[in-house]
């Protein structure tokens, strides 16, 4: 067994450019590349001798194929790159550089995964094991296990804030508070940062941002509530919930204030963000901000990146991956004064700092929580980030603070993929019915509580389709309103199966009701009368050329309960009294529009605006 240290892993991402270097002029002399494609009837036959070359192969990923190159010579791995992926932005990316050069250093596809993005590094040695086996040589060879190497360090440091989690809002809060000349350390469990960001679609509120007023050159869009504040908070007010109408509507008030000021340091820091506006024939997003190249298109997984690094740049900042936060420690008068930590390689850290962020996420990944807190959601699967374990909330609990539980009982729900692909956009992008076990039309799958409402009954059963014609498969594959291709991957993993005939997707699938849905809904898209469900503009579904259908599940996203705070992100007690130097944001305090008694909605503006805000907070009060 061999040991990798943190210092090498982290040192595969620059091995892993100069590798894709060297595997092409190593390409150059190796004859023609042999292409595994698992599709195909007629993929490369394994060799009876080892036989050298340019071998590639794929593997099924997060989003879909991964395409590597591996090039065998005189018994051992001489290169080794990742060639073509979709994976997301900010996860994927992580694995398809860390993984193939780590293969290479210890001429071994056992090394350890990429922690955040496991799927990758999984499907990039399986692709690297396929190619090894069709040069014709013994896997064995090359299984060495590589496991992490063990320092033991024990290390003690003092700074002036600690950001326990580096996910959306603690990335932000700690960038920011380094450029107010903070001593900040960031500790994040995983080995890359972001928590959820990279999943997120990528806009943001903008109202009152520079760019955005020189954008509205007609005023027309600062004369509507998304672009006026006061007009936001009274469009607001008339969607509290019942028993909710004396709110102050305060954090909302923080959330759209500060969402100016942070669009305006994202953009002057270096940040991108796609060009505004809806034109002919092309994208129509209209005014909003969304970072380019545009909405799961990558761009908030480059922000993330951009915000882990942009940290590490200053002198007085940096940030520990692989490393859990195990409790918090207090001083000789009780009050909070640090972290303590443990690391993958098994350091113990102590850092004292005169004030902590909890940014560690919510507790969806965490079963005790889940049924103790939402009991009718327990034993259901959330596809949200690995991290979202609750152990950053248990211990702002232990230190005294509550959660807030909003009692509803209504979490947010999207549908994901068979390959637990999020299709949160689907009802626009893939315009259709959604349909369940029985082939019966369950509304729209666009609505967070109506997709909740549909998995939680179980008249449902537990099998649910998208179905759409062919004009909607290609708005599917690449989507002018929205401007992303991203769902074109259901075609790519064979997911977005083509039949026939409606009759023939009804036998196959046994959905028995799917024809008379079809007719119906046709019927109210000729005749422009609401149906059911009330919706009016219904697609009309051309059948003549036989119908799509995607295997989708309605999942759960994330808990909204979380840390009570104040507007100033200050952790509070049961009795609302406020615990000195402990702060939180993100989904570590819950929804923020759920405080206010809303439904749950904005959640990334929510923990950028809000770790934007507990930063000038934090600056201010410690006198930055």
């Amino acid at each position: 067994m061999k040991q990798i240290s943190r210092r090498e892993l982290l040192a595969y991402t620059a091995v892993g450019i100069a590798g894709s270097i060297a595997a092409t002029s190593l390409a150059g002399c190796a004859g023609t590349a042999k292409l595994a494609d698992t599709s195909s009837d007629d993929k490369p036959v394994k060799t009876e001798v080892p036989t050298d070359g340019v071998y590639v192969t794929r593997a099924l990923g997060h989003e879909s194929w991964i395409y590597v190159s591996t090039t065998l010579r005189d018994g051992a791995i001489a290169a080794c790159q990742v060639v073509r992926n979709s994976e997301t932005i900010g996860v994927g990316n992580y694995a398809c550089a860390r993984i193939p050069a780590a293969i290479v250093q210890h001429q071994s596809v056992n090394v350890p995964n990429v922690r955040g993005c496991s799927i990758s590094s999984n499907a990039i040695k399986a692709a690297v094991t396929e190619a090894i086996e069709l040069a014709g040589y013994n896997i064995e060879d090359f299984s060495e296990e590589i496991t992490r190497e063990k320092t033991g360090d024990k290390v003690e440091e003092t700074c002036d804030v600690v950001v326990v989690g580096g996910g959306t809002a603690g990335l932000i809060a700690a960038a920011r508070l380094a450029e107010h000349g903070a001593q900040v350390t960031v500790v994040e469990k995983r080995d890359i940062p972001g928590g959820s960001m990279a999943m997120t679609y990528g806009g943001i509120i903008s109202a009152g941002s520079r760019r955005q007023n020189a954008y509205d050159v007609t005023g027309e869009y600062s004369a509507t509530p998304t672009g006026n504040l006061d007009m936001k908070m009274e469009a607001l007010r008339g969607e509290l919930l019942p028993g909710n109408e004396d709110s102050d509507l305060s954090f909302c008030r923080v959330m759209y204030s500060e969402a100016g000021p942070m669009a305006d340091w994202l953009s002057d820091v270096g940040v991108g963000f796609r060009t505004m506006g809806t034109f002919e024939g092309a994208t129509s997003i209209a005014n909003g901000l969304s970072f380019a190249p545009g909405m799961y298109m990558g761009g908030v997984g480059y922000t993330m990146m951009f915000l882990a690094e942009r940290i590490e740049k200053f002198p007085n900042a940096k940030i520990l991956y692989a490393t859990t936060v195990t409790e918090l420690i207090k001083d000789e008068t009780g009050e909070i004064a640090g972290v303590k930590a443990t690391g993958e390689n098994g350091s113990e850290y102590t850092i004292r700092a005169r004030a902590v962020c909890l940014t560690g996420g919510g507790f969806a990944k965490n079963e005790e929580m889940v049924e103790k807190y939402y009991p009718a959601h327990a034993g259901q699967f959330f596809n949200c980030a690995s991290a979202s374990t609750g152990e950053v909330i248990q211990m702002g609990l232990d230190a005294g603070g509550v959660l807030d539980v909003f009692g509803d009982g209504e979490l947010p729900a999207y549908l994901s993929s068979k390959g637990l692909v999020e299709l949160a956009f689907a009802g626009m992008t893939s315009p259709g019915l959604f349909v369940n076990t029985h082939g019966v039309d369950l509304g729209s799958c666009v609505s967070h509580s109506n997709t909740a409402e549909v998995k939680l009954d179980d008249a449902n059963g537990d099998r649910f389709f998208l179905v759409f014609d062919s004009t909607a498969a290609e708005t599917t594959r690449k989507n002018l309103l929205l401007g992303f291709d991203t769902y074109n991957c259901l075609f790519e993993r064979e997911e977005a199966v083509h039949y026939e005939s409606v009759a023939e997707a009804a036998e196959k699938l046994d959905l028995p009701e799917l024809q008379a849905q079809i007719d119906e809904n046709n019927a109210y898209a000729l005749s422009g009368e609401p149906d059911r469900f009330g919706r009016t503009m219904r697609p009309y579904i051309e059948t003549r050329d036989g119908i799509w259908c995607v295997e989708v599940t309605p999942t759960f996203y994330l808990t909204t309960d979380g840390l009570r705070i104040d507007e100033d992100c200050h952790l509070l007690t049961e009795g609302n009294e406020i615990i000195p130097h402990l702060y939180a944001a993100g989904d570590t305090a819950g929804s923020i529009e759920k405080k206010d008694g809303l439904k749950y909605s904005y959640g990334f503006d929510s923990a950028s605006t809000f770790g934007y805000h507990m930063a000038e907070v934090i600056a201010r009060e410690l006198s930055l």
